[in-house]
Parts: C-alpha cells; structure tokens; sequence
C-alpha cells in the first residue's frame, strides 16, 4: 500500500491507498512544534482505529510547503516503513 501525505500551513492530509483506490484517509493539524514522536503515536492510532496494518505500506509520497515540518515528516516516514 502506498500513504501519501500532504503537508499544508494549517492541516497534514493523509491518505493510504492500495493500488489505485483510496482506501482511507484522514486531516490533522499542523504544528510546528509536535515532534516525530507525537506525530507517530498520531498516525499509528488513526491506522489502528481504521484497521491498517502499517505493516502494509511499501512506499510513502510527502509533498510540503513548510519546509520546517519536512524533517519530522521525513522521520516519521522512516519509523512507518522500518
């Protein structure tokens, strides 16, 4: 399965998809400030609340215009597929 993530100024939009269909999805707010920690405890109980098993992801898409998110995007990212 494939999570894509967009990072805006005021929500993170996530979506997983398999193949070609949008299976879930979900909108978060962003902040500066939260750490890589905060955002995986986050995203692993929104995946466990709608049954992903994160397990299943094989490949990640971050797109961002806050440069400053990217790299707790990015290390969160890496703690999803590891």
């Amino acid at each position: 399965m494939l999570l894509v993530i967009d990072v805006g100024n005021t929500n993170i939009v996530l979506g997983i998809f398999k193949d070609q269909e949008l299976v879930d999805h979900w909108r978060v707010s962003t902040d500066r400030l939260r750490t890589t920690d905060e955002y995986g405890v986050l995203i692993r109980h929104l995946f466990y609340l709608n049954g992903v098993n994160s397990e299943e992801i094989d490949a990640i898409i971050i797109s961002s215009v806050v440069p400053p998110v990217m790299p707790t995007s990015n290390g969160c990212a890496s703690a999803i597929l590891a």
